[in-house]
């Protein structure tokens, strides 16, 4: 199917219904989702999405909006892209239960390879400014973090809800707005950019300069940038940004960025017939003995083998 086709099939034959700009974009018919009500602006929407065979490709592209869309995998994925514009913004896979994030203000389309399951949350900025106005605290401007980590509250807060969008005609407007609120305050005190994330841990990075600076190594995963173009992405000078890193995650950046290369590999050898020094460089490394050489070492066996063991 075209992104065309995709993009009106059993689209336009339906009003659009609130919050569904992700299934839309798969050209998904209406899904059972949940709406707050007591929110004075707009309302924060919830949907379970099964991506089948017939949305397997590139998606069409989802209309601008200021609206954040997390996102929780209900099933694995071993490799998904996100393109924002023309360009892929996040190639990887996604572990079950694991989460990603992105504001609606850029264009985005997905290439699916699988199918898959997900549960989408579909908040609106002006959603998150009424709750911060409410509570008296400062506004957001960005909510960011790693894409694909696991975040057990997210993970428990998300199978309430899940529970009760098997049952939506039992659902109390108060319940959804108290497990809602519980969410949208978790994401805006632990990623969001307002000064609670500023603070610093021990002499490590704040949650805000930690999920910048891996954001940054696993979009430019490909290309050779220095830990100078990662602290100034983080507005560290080179030895501050260096000393907070490991303090934080216990490991320097080069080696942290070292095993995202070696993961988003292993993703490209179990989904791809690419030949292992086409793999090799899109994945950051200088040509296929180095990349075997990496590899062998942290997984005790060559690219090739483990291409061969793992595939069925």
């Amino acid at each position: 199917m075209t992104i065309e086709e995709k993009m009106y099939a059993g689209v336009e034959r339906n009003k659009r219904q609130y919050g569904d700009a992700i299934a839309r974009s798969f050209g998904l018919p209406a899904q059972q989702k949940l709406i707050t009500r007591s929110l004075k602006t707009t309302q924060i929407a919830i949907s379970r999405l099964s991506i089948g065979v017939e949305q397997l490709g590139m998606s069409a592209q989802i209309p601008v909006e200021d609206t954040f869309v997390l996102a929780m995998y209900l099933t694995d994925l071993e490799y998904h892209e996100l393109w924002s514009g023309n360009r892929p913004l996040y190639r990887q896979g996604y572990r079950k239960d694991s989460i990603r994030i992105v504001n609606l203000i850029d264009a985005f389309s997905a290439l699916v390879t699988a199918p898959h399951e997900a549960l989408t949350f579909y908040i609106p900025r002006q959603s998150l400014d009424e709750i911060a106005d409410e509570a008296g605290t400062k506004r957001v401007s960005t909510i960011t973090f790693t894409p694909g980590i696991i975040d057990p509250a997210i993970v428990h807060l998300s199978r309430i809800l899940l529970l009760a969008l098997a049952r939506p005609q039992e659902v109390n407007t108060l319940f959804l707005d108290h497990v809602t609120l519980a969410l949208c305050n978790h994401l805006v005190e632990h990623y969001g950019d307002r000064a609670p994330t500023l603070r610093w841990n021990k002499g490590g990075l704040s949650t805000q300069q930690l999920a910048k600076a891996e954001a940054y190594m696993t979009e430019n995963i490909a290309d050779n940038i220095s830990l100078s173009e990662v602290a100034s992405h983080c507005g560290l000078t080179r030895a501050h940004f260096a000393r907070a890193f490991k303090v934080s995650t216990g490991t320097s950046a080069h080696q942290w960025l070292l095993d995202q290369r070696i993961s988003r590999a292993e993703a490209l050898l179990l989904s791809s017939e690419e030949p292992i020094s086409h793999i090799a460089v899109a994945t950051g490394f200088a040509d296929q003995s180095h990349l075997t050489r990496v590899f062998s070492r942290k997984k005790g066996i060559s690219p090739g083998a483990w291409r061969w063991r793992h595939r069925p």
